[in-house]
């Protein structure tokens, strides 16, 4: 069965920013997590209440995100671009806003984790949208890669070379040569 394989180019910085990402975000999660724990007697309340559902709803944002970002990267699909670009807009980044308001002047260090999130979430969604305009699915790649030949097959240029080195072989010892010695003839190093 023959499968139609097409080469992906992958972009290496939004590679590089997604891996970055994926360990700020698990540490910016564990920074809220730890700040709502410590504040958790004020969390009994409205507030309290929607800074848990702000916080759970980034957490299932953000990972859904990072998950979209490396398909769009890794594979050829527009469904993954749809999803990192509905899900930071309408989900994460109203969230991420709510949850860095309600703990605003409180802690120095959710203020900068929040900012790192914030500048790495801007550069992937630019460097996603241009490799995904550059590298469209179905784009040709200047240089075809060559395919692996089978142990039995041969490049054209090859057969004829070997039918003149066949010739040459059976012309000298007189004996016609089998595929078999003309394999043993081409790979051993005396022939080289």
């Amino acid at each position: 069965m023959a499968y139609s394989v097409t080469p992906h180019r992958a972009n290496l910085v939004l590679q590089m920013l997604l891996q970055a990402n994926t360990y700020v975000s698990m540490v910016w999660a564990m920074s809220y997590m730890i700040h709502m724990l410590i504040r958790l007697h004020h969390l009994w309340n409205l507030e309290g209440l929607s800074m848990l559902v702000a916080y759970v709803l980034a957490v299932s944002a953000e990972s859904v995100r990072l998950y979209a970002g490396y398909s769009v990267n890794l594979c050829s699909g527009a469904t993954a671009m749809w999803m990192l670009l509905t899900v930071t807009p309408c989900i994460l980044l109203p969230a991420m806003v709510f949850l860095r308001l309600s703990a605003a002047g409180r802690s120095l260090w959710l203020r900068i984790i929040t900012n790192a999130v914030f500048a790495l979430i801007v550069l992937e969604v630019i460097v996603s949208l241009v490799h995904f305009v550059i590298c469209k699915p179905g784009c040709k790649l200047p240089l075809p890669l060559p395919l692996p030949l089978e142990e039995n097959e041969q490049l054209p240029e090859e057969e004829g070379e070997e039918e003149e080195e066949e010739q040459q072989q059976s012309a000298s010892v007189g004996t016609p040569t089998t595929n078999e010695q003309r394999r043993r003839v081409r790979r051993s190093p005396e022939s080289k």
